[in-house]
């Protein structure tokens, strides 16, 4: 499970934040309120993911200070919350490489989106410098191949069942086996974008093609039972209501 640090001096923006951090699936490893509190929580444990306010007040340093500082000492991907700021924040925000950026006021939807984001541009040095196995699948011809032990198997988008997030990995369901890829769920959703498919959780994509029932938010695709995260509920019914 994705641990996430916030860093919000605004109590009731910061509860809300934890809430829909949660809701969401994810876990918070701190909730801090300045930047001496962050950088203590992230000497007892290093998260997976940063969210932090550009404007700290009553504080000596700002979120972008704040930021600059976790740079220095840990490789850790960082959303920045902020409201409408002036062009010199934005300039000196940038200068610190967010992965994301978070607007106030934000929903569930924008902040499940900046987190996806932020972990997906995090990792792609890496999947640039990956061999082909490791990158992204490519599409020929709507399919794609798959490491399975020493050989490359192709797997027709059309095949593939459900697609579960398993960490920074996915496991892909097709033709009644279960392959292991090494890329997060976002950059797959990415490359099926202009199939059947559908995000019904944040761990979950669906072949809606392959969808057998649906009983109490649950799918059931074969002997996966998959369920429907509330904050993709109304997308998903309203586009099998279309199908």
């Amino acid at each position: 499970m994705i641990r996430i640090l916030i860093v919000e001096d605004e109590p009731l923006i910061a509860k809300d934040l934890e809430y829909a951090v949660q809701d969401l699936g994810y876990s918070i490893s701190a909730s801090c309120r300045n930047s001496r509190q962050a950088l203590e929580a992230l000497q007892r444990e290093v998260p997976d993911l940063i969210i932090c306010d550009i404007h700290l007040h009553n504080d000596d340093w700002d979120g972008i200070r704040l930021a600059q500082e976790i740079r220095l000492r840990y490789d850790i991907p960082l959303i920045f919350l902020t409201a409408l700021s002036d062009a010199e924040t934005i300039r000196r925000a940038a200068q610190t490489q967010p992965q994301a950026y978070l607007t106030k006021p934000f929903d569930e939807r924008t902040l499940y989106a900046a987190i996806e984001l932020a972990i997906v541009r995090f990792a792609s040095p890496e999947q640039a410098s990956a061999s082909p196995a490791e990158a992204p699948p490519p599409f020929i011809a709507g399919s794609f191949f798959v490491k399975d032990k020493k050989r490359l198997v192709k797997i027709k988008a059309e095949d593939i069942q459900w697609i579960k997030a398993d960490g920074a990995y996915s496991l892909l369901a097709a033709n009644q086996q279960q392959y292991l890829l090494s890329v997060h769920l976002g950059a797959i959703e990415s490359s099926l974008g202009a199939f059947s498919f559908a995000r019904v959780h944040r761990s979950y994509l669906v072949n809606v093609q392959h969808i057998e029932a649906i009983e109490d938010d649950l799918i059931f695709i074969g002997k996966e039972r998959i369920p429907i995260g509330k904050s993709f509920r109304e997308d998903f019914y309203s586009r099998i209501r279309q199908l």
